[in-house]
């Protein structure tokens, strides 16, 4: 089989996602598929080994910032032979994909790489992403707890398929620290406040750092809170004591150099960073309310701080941080060896690599017996069949609402795929009824959603900042009733 993959962000950045395609890549070469990639152009930075030059498959480069740009785009697409393919992308680029493959023929699986949920609280239309979900012929998720969290429309179309594991450094498990070497706390990722939370796990280690002078906290990434991060360390008072390495193209030797990794984060696909770490035999540490962390630290294998009614707080991870710093290097060796045993055992690389090589070779079977894609299909409907089951009900977002019928799901594919640039917002002042209803309730409640969230985010920053410079916080004010 030709198989294609579409990384949007290959040769431009450098995270999970991007790494996962990778690998996936190139245990599919591995077993005789021809692999070609689609990536937005770029050069590569700091933060990706990949380039246009150093690619060892087959590349088609996009050019997705103005009409003729993703005019060819279409056009590449459709003349590229692949046989099927796999497309994990993020975000409002969820949209490109029903776009890109309009009128190619070729099936396509949808990897979502991150916990459905986000779909309901993120900065996009709801509508337009579980449409472009519905769009495809097979959809890829990572852990068995997301599928409830799924339309119903859809869930038959899912499966599960996590991350796998990558194989042990070639030198084993992190050596024994003898007495006297500073001791590493190591967290990898983006350093993005809004999910990855960093602000809680330097709380923790400022509540610690006074009890383990010789523990040292390690932040591997980089992001768009680099300065926050650095200016809270130094209101916290340990900023010497806290090392940014920024962007890393192998986060390997940090792990290598660590003793226990934490994962702070709200919400997370699945992630790559916990089964890096446990391949380094590091014991894991996260937050129960992650519905990832809570899914893939088991016990013996590290440790989760509970939630109170303030929420998630450094206390919490504090207080279980605490007791494996104060273990021996035995101690969290074993918790970090358990923890290598289960995720190989689980998520081992052949394991997934054969779920990968079969949900790919069943999917194109079926459309081949189907005669068509999902994404030809829904094109081919009048608006009358595709509006059918859509009716005026609203009672929310969430995935058990009667509004994520097929009819409105194909709806929403059909229309991304017709427009100009997936991402143009819809003149809807001609629209049916139906439709116009679900647009607007959409914008209404994403609105208000982002207004909320924003709002929960000022205060705890401001709350942050204030505690940290030693200052009270000041009494909210009263909302004045409207006559």
């Amino acid at each position: 089989m030709k198989i294609g993959f579409v990384s949007l962000d290959h040769l431009r950045d450098w995270h999970g996602t991007t790494r996962l395609i990778d690998r996936i890549a190139e245990a599919m070469a591995a077993r005789g598929h021809s692999i070609v990639l689609i990536a937005h152009e770029g050069k590569a930075s700091a933060k990706t080994p990949v380039s246009l030059r150093e690619y060892p498959h087959e590349l088609i480069s996009l050019d997705l910032t103005d009409a003729p740009g993703r005019s060819a785009a279409r056009g590449k697409i459709a003349a590229s032979g692949m046989d099927i393919c796999v497309a994990s992308v993020n975000n409002y680029m969820l949209m490109y994909v029903p776009w890109l493959f309009r009128s190619s023929g070729i099936p396509y699986i949808i990897g979502d790489p991150n916990d459905p949920r986000v779909f309901t609280f993120r900065a996009w239309q709801p509508y337009e992403s579980y449409g472009s979900l519905y769009s495809a012929d097979a959809i890829q998720t990572l852990l068995p707890e997301y599928v409830p969290f799924y339309p119903e429309a859809l869930r038959g179309r899912v499966t599960e398929i996590g991350i796998p594991v990558p194989p042990p450094p070639a030198a084993g498990a992190a050596k024994l620290k003898k007495d006297g070497e500073a001791r590493v706390l190591i967290a990898v990722g983006r350093l993005n406040e809004t999910n990855k939370r960093l602000s809680l796990l330097l709380r923790a280690f400022a509540l610690l750092r006074g009890d383990f002078p010789d523990w040292r906290l390690k932040l591997v990434g980089d992001g768009p809170h680099w300065e926050y991060y650095h200016v809270m360390a130094d209101q916290l008072g340990i900023k010497r004591y806290v090392d940014f390495t920024g962007a890393v193209p192998d986060p390997g030797p940090f792990y290598g150099s660590a003793d226990i990794f934490c994962l702070p984060s709200f919400f997370e696909g699945f992630p790559l960073v916990l089964a890096e770490a446990s391949a380094y035999a590091l014991p894991l540490v996260g937050y129960r309310t992650c519905t990832a962390a809570a899914a893939l630290i088991a016990p013996g294998m590290g440790a989760l701080a509970e939630s109170g009614p303030d929420g998630d707080t450094p206390d919490a991870l504090a207080a279980v941080l605490r007791p494996l710093m104060e273990a021996s290097p035995e101690e969290r060796q074993k918790l970090g060896a358990r923890a290598f045993a289960v995720f190989r055992d689980k998520y081992g690389g052949d394991i997934l690599y054969d779920k990968w090589e079969k949900l790919i070779a069943e999917t194109l079977e079926e459309t081949r017996r189907a005669g068509e894609t999902m994404l030809e299909r829904i094109c081919r409907m009048d608006k009358e069949e595709r509006m059918r089951h859509v009716g005026p009900r609203w009672d929310g977002l969430g995935p058990g609402s009667p509004v994520w019928t097929p009819g409105i799901l194909a709806a929403a594919a059909a229309e991304i795929t017709a427009r100009d640039s997936p991402l143009t917002r819809p003149d809807i002042s001609g629209a049916g009824p139906e439709a116009e209803n679900v647009r607007l309730r959409c914008e209404l409640a994403r609105a208000k959603e982002d207004h909320d969230n924003l709002q929960k985010k000022y205060d705890s920053l401001l709350a942050q900042f204030q505690s940290a410079a030693g200052k009270p916080r000041p009494a909210p004010q009263k909302k004045k009733k409207r006559r």
